[in-house]
């Protein structure tokens, strides 16, 4: 059985922190097989650069980091995606003119090959992306058949969207989860032909905040609509997650799990 362990947004330092901080005991509790993270609000709540991207694959040791509609905020990050192929930006973004940028095979530290795919939603998001359903299809059909192991992240506001990419590809993938919203949804589980899903794994970061931001800038913007600049919080900590296990012979999930820890000693 492989098990696959996926972090949710990390929004900031203090989800930075938090996961140096987790890492350790993450590895000792669950034996992960494959490690991803959604690090798009990595750099300041937007975007992500050099250094932390390898600050999460050679210092921490995740296989891969997928992204979302914020992957393009720090100018560096552009001509970096090509240079690696442990980075993936949404495929179907109406920035990324090659979609194959969402599809990577890889294998991981501990030996097993996978496939990840990432996707971004139409709804309420940019009214240019792309059809992720129709670039889903293309994505899969790219997909070697001895690759068992196929994860999607499922970048988008919209629950319906989320839930409805885990039906259309339930018996082409092994796992589906949602990112973006920055909110953990506790309806993890196995959905017929055996795709494991959860609409939201939430957001790593500050939960004393509204979805990661300091709330009285995020406040003063609600209520004045004036563009206001929004910084991370750091305080109240928490790390969000799933743990999932798959039949490395037949690529169906078998069990897939919530993880929350709440880090409230960090020194951010």
């Amino acid at each position: 059985m492989i098990k696959v362990f996926a972090i949710g947004d990390v929004v900031g330092r203090a989800g930075r922190h938090a996961i140096e901080q987790s890492i350790d005991s993450i590895r000792k509790e669950h034996s992960p097989d494959i490690l991803i993270l959604n690090g798009e609000n990595s750099a300041g709540g937007f975007g992500i650069t050099k250094k932390i991207f390898h600050q999460y694959i050679d210092d921490f040791g995740f296989d891969c980091v997928t992204t979302g509609n914020h992957w393009h905020d720090k100018k560096e990050i552009i001509p970096f995606v090509e240079e690696t192929d442990q980075l993936l930006i949404p495929a179907n973004m109406v920035n990324v003119s090659d979609e194959t940028a969402g599809l990577k095979i890889l294998t991981s530290k501990t030996g097993v090959k996978f496939a990840i795919i990432n996707l971004i939603g139409k709804a309420f998001m940019h009214d240019g992306n792309r059809n992720p359903f129709q670039a889903a299809s293309r994505l899969v059909a790219k997909i070697p058949d001895s690759v068992k192991v196929r994860i999607v992240d499922m970048h988008a506001e919209a629950t319906s969207e989320k839930a409805g990419m885990a039906y259309f590809l339930r018996e082409k993938v092994s796992l589906v989860y949602g990112t973006h919203s920055h909110v953990p949804t506790a309806d993890e589980r196995i959905l017929p032909a055996g795709v494991g899903f959860v609409t939201d794994i939430g957001l790593t970061g500050s939960y004393d905040s509204i979805i990661g931001m300091e709330s009285k800038a995020a406040l003063k913007r609600m209520l004045t609509d004036k563009k206001v600049r929004l910084e991370p919080a750091k305080d109240n900590p928490w790390l969000c997650a799933i743990v999932a296990e798959i039949d490395e012979n037949t690529g169906r999930c078998q069990k897939i799990e919530r993880i929350r820890l709440e880090l409230n000693n960090i020194d951010v």
